[in-house]
């Protein structure tokens, strides 16, 4: 059987598509990655605009070509912060259906939640550590109490970083200025802890990730700790902007962000004491394969 799924999100859209073994796991195919920062239009204006909804749909179609080309059995679509908070998602969703056959479900801060602790699960087995799940996305940030498989704490924030980017240019202020207050506003809404373990799921953390094969020469970039988390940190912004992307190997559309993201990572790590960051490169579209399952 093969499936594909497909995560919506405010700063890309990345799709996935498997072939499921006998043993219930599955081998990759294909990943097909599209750079639309549908936050940029959303968090500015409420709305997404027209140029963009004609790229949506050719972006949908392609993926629709993907699943026939890799002959998928079943198929899930799931959009996230941007299209729940853009006003005219409705004629978007429906335009996208006629033209690519592909039916987007808008879901929850809640229910992107079980779906990343659930792929998480999966893949490094969560057991009786109390971990502090830490999905940090372009529209929202979802902070997750988990321990012995079940969700104890789960709340979904609007502090995503294309969210963020926004503001800051709305207020003429720097990004980490409103990172920190965030955290700041919210420190009641915050989990409880205490924490052992942290994980990291979403865009930002695997280019963390990333980021420390390039930045500190070593490996294993699934565990990244405070201490290697600070230097990475303090390396780039020591860096000019303009030359972020060619000395850490990142995209574009990561370059900008990935800074804020950083800043929140070590603040609540610093906050709950947590020393350990593990990143296992797994997320929403994996969670959905598992709900297909």
């Amino acid at each position: 059987m093969r499936l594909s799924s497909i995560d919506i999100g405010s700063n890309a859209i990345r799709q996935l598509i498997v072939e499921v073994q006998p043993d219930g796991g599955w081998k990759v195919l294909k990943k097909h990655r599209e750079t639309i920062r549908l936050g940029s239009d959303v968090f500015d204006s409420g709305s997404i605009k027209t140029k963009t909804v004609v790229r949506l749909i050719l972006a949908f179609k392609r993926m629709a070509k993907n699943n026939k080309k890799f002959r998928v059995d079943r198929s899930l679509a799931f959009a996230t912060s941007a299209f729940r908070d853009a006003k005219n998602k409705k004629p978007i969703l429906s335009a996208i259906h006629k033209t690519s056959k592909i039916k987007i479900k808008v879901i929850s801060g809640h229910t992107e939640a079980e779906l990343i602790r659930k792929a998480v699960q999966k893949s490094i087995g969560l057991q009786a550590e109390n971990c502090l799940l830490i999905d940090i996305g372009g529209g929202s940030v979802e902070l997750t109490h988990v321990q012995n498989k079940k969700i104890h704490f789960s709340k979904s924030f609007k502090w995503g970083m294309v969210r963020t980017l926004t503001q800051a240019q709305k207020a003429k202020c720097s990004a980490t200025k409103i990172v920190r207050q965030n955290l700041k506003k919210n420190k009641k809404s915050l989990p409880k802890g205490p924490f052992e373990l942290a994980v990291g799921t979403g865009g930002n953390l695997d280019a963390i990730s990333r980021l420390k094969l390039q930045a500190l020469k070593k490996g294993p970039n699934t565990l990244v700790t405070y201490d290697e988390l600070q230097t990475m940190y303090k390396m780039f912004v020591a860096t000019k902007p303009a030359l972020r992307a060619e000395k850490f190997n990142l995209k574009p559309d990561r370059v900008d962000v990935i800074e804020p993201a950083m800043l929140l990572t070590l603040n609540l790590m610093k906050d709950y004491k947590i020393t350990r960051l593990k990143i296992p490169g797994t997320g929403l579209k994996e969670g959905a394969i598992l709900s297909l399952l």
